[in-house]
């Protein structure tokens, strides 16, 4: 019998930014993640810890709640939105530019990042925070130094903040090769998250949200069949309108 893989979110900021700060729309308002993460439980979805997630601990309707970039509004803006539905979460983290901003985006260079308390804070309130490099690299054709920084040493000063070996490892951009997926695995990650591009248990593939979201593109987005439309839709932009007619349709309760 084939298990069914939980559904595993990718999210970014949490908070209200003018499109000025935030012109990749990254950051979701903390009232659209309450209604977002209430509308999960309420369709009967079990959140699951990553611990639960990597035991394959999990029921048909699971997911896997992930915010990449370790931004400072999360600890602030999140954090209380996640406490109050009891819902569990995994945040990915810089290790190198801890206390930093976000100056790897040329358009929204000045975003606070956690420092190290912010991430110890983090996992103190019960979050799994695992490890998104060191600074934001690509990884696809990096250098064997490059991939060192970002993974073996990334992971250890995480180790170091929070007390706990570094389990998940989410790729920057998303993006990864052969060599990469390599070097996770031999660094030590139990697994690793990109976002549409899946290649077995080093590249995970999780479905975005960010804050162009509506109600019907949400209830789209947790549709089984989303990320199979969705790449049919970028193969071939004649069915991206067929993509679109199916939003009042998708996973209905």
């Amino acid at each position: 019998m084939t298990v069914r893989q939980p559904l595993v979110l990718m999210y970014h900021g949490v908070g209200r930014r003018p499109a000025r700060q935030d012109p990749f729309c990254l950051f979701v308002s903390p009232d659209t993640l309450y209604r977002q993460l209430r509308g999960l439980l309420d369709r009967g979805w079990t959140p699951l810890t990553l611990g639960r997630y990597l035991r394959g601990d999990f029921p048909r309707r699971s997911v896997l709640v992930t915010f990449d970039d370790g931004y400072q509004a999360l600890l602030d803006e999140g954090l209380p939105v996640l406490r109050k539905l009891g819902f569990p979460a995994t945040a990915f983290v810089l290790s190198g530019v801890l206390g930093g901003t976000s100056t790897w985006m040329a358009g929204m260079p000045d975003e606070p990042l956690l420092d190290a308390e912010g991430v110890r804070a983090l996992a103190d309130a019960g979050l799994d925070v695992e490890c998104h490099g060191w600074d934001h690299s690509d990884l696809v054709n990096a250098r064997a130094g490059t991939l060192a920084r970002n993974l073996v040493d990334a992971a250890a000063v995480l180790a170091d903040i929070t007390g706990k070996r570094a389990r998940a490892f989410a790729y920057p951009y998303g993006t990864h090769d052969a060599a990469a997926r390599r070097a996770v695995a031999e660094a030590g990650f139990e697994i690793a998250f990109s976002v549409h591009q899946g290649a077995g248990r080093y590249a995970v593939p999780r479905v975005d949200i960010n804050a162009t979201e509506t109600d019907a593109t949400f209830r789209l987005k947790i549709w089984r069949g989303y990320p199979a439309v969705r790449r049919m839709s970028g193969a071939v932009p004649s069915l991206r309108p067929a993509l679109h007619s199916l939003i009042g349709r998708a996973h209905r309760p």
